[in-house]
């Protein structure tokens, strides 16, 4: 039996369909683009993608504020799943690629995430995908970022990547007096679907601001601020939702960048305790059902009658060993049976003899 499983199982490996991509996807995450062999195969077996790859960025940002890069990837005719993956990084050497190497921080991924690495799926009609990052910029200098694609293909035979040119990008020392979100205000990236949200904005050297947000079709809408906060409505199905604010006070008006929030379906909760319960009640039906089988074959002995049907059929086999029969192969013996102090060896031989005497008138 187990010659057999192990024959089964490696004809199952020989006729798989063996794809140099991962079909399902690798998930978001901080990934290097040295992850060519372990994310999509063997980097011998990648392909040159035909999509067409811009990233869109502020050429001049300020230090340690909030910022948005944004990365457009079109026609990359992927894989049935139609999964593109995207990174951000800040050289194409394969190892110190990250933003997080130059200072970067990133405060927000395209899926509400903090890695340089994202999936989205790529619409069938348009074959276009929009990547949004939000980032915390580094100290005051000069930077470079640049996007890379990884993707399936329709054939499944190949991996297919490719890269953005590589952009500029000066952070400079903002004003003191610049009117600011707080250096340490991350926005809320996730939120559930049917929640309405409502943010407190956090801020440095400003007087007053106003918020507008815009869902997918575009329009942008005033949200009011009360009291330092505002409200975004309840998303009814996935999706995101991108507001700003626009801060004014002493130093010049700034307008923060897009922030993306993103909805999700509520997670499903997990109580530990019924769990542990639901695990030892499983444990204690496995054992009953095995009590159960172990009683049930004990019942059917005791109520099988088949020995005793086999012995009433059959005759009995004494214990005894039966002594060995010799058998006369001389004269029939006479009506008195041997003589007295023969034996059967001795009549065998000489018995014909003692009749003849017998019928002669000799003596026995």
């Amino acid at each position: 039996m187990r010659i057999r499983l192990i024959f089964v199982l490696i004809f199952l490996l020989a006729i798989a369909n063996f794809s140099t991509a991962n079909p399902g996807g690798v998930g978001d995450g901080i990934r290097s683009m040295e992850c060519g062999g372990s994310c999509h195969g063997d980097p011998g077996l990648n392909g040159l993608s035909s999509a067409s790859i811009e990233l869109e960025i502020e050429p001049e940002v300020w230090a340690e504020m909030l910022t948005t890069v944004t990365i457009y990837v079109n026609n990359s005719q992927p894989s049935d799943t139609r999964i593109v993956g995207t990174f951000l990084l800040i050289n194409e050497d394969g190892a110190k690629d990250t933003p997080s190497h130059d200072g970067w921080g990133i405060v927000a991924g395209p899926n509400g995430g903090n890695g340089n690495y994202a999936e989205i799926t790529s619409p069938h009609s348009s074959d276009v995908v929009e990547f949004v990052w939000t980032l915390r910029a580094p100290v005051a200098g000069q930077y470079n970022l640049l996007a890379s694609i990884h993707h399936g293909s329709e054939e499944g035979e190949l991996a297919y990547q490719g890269s953005s040119q590589s952009i500029s990008v000066t952070v400079q020392t903002p004003p003191e007096d610049l009117p600011r979100l707080a250096d340490n205000y991350n926005p809320p990236t996730v939120r559930e679907t049917g929640e309405v949200t409502t943010i407190t904005l956090e801020t440095e050297n400003v007087d007053t601001f106003t918020v507008e947000y815009r869902v997918d079709d575009g329009n942008i809408i005033s949200a009011p601020v009360v009291d330092g906060k505002f409200t975004l409505p309840a998303a009814i199905n996935v999706g995101v939702v991108e507001w700003r604010a626009h801060l004014q006070g002493e130093g010049p008006d700034q307008s923060t960048p897009w922030f993306r929030l993103v909805a999700e379906e509520p997670a499903w909760e997990i109580d530990d305790t019924a769990l542990y319960f639901q695990a030892f009640a499983l444990f204690f039906l496995c054992i009953g059902l095995l009590q159960l089988q172990t009683t049930r074959k004990e019942e059917s002995k005791e109520y099988d009658l088949t020995e005793e049907v086999l012995a009433a059929a059959m005759p009995p086999i004494s214990s005894e060993i039966s002594p060995e029969i010799e058998v006369a192969e001389g004269p029939p013996l006479p009506s008195s049976g041997l003589p007295q102090g023969w034996s059967i060896e001795q009549w065998n031989h000489y018995g014909q003899e003692y009749l003849n005497n017998l019928e002669g008138g000799g003596l026995q």
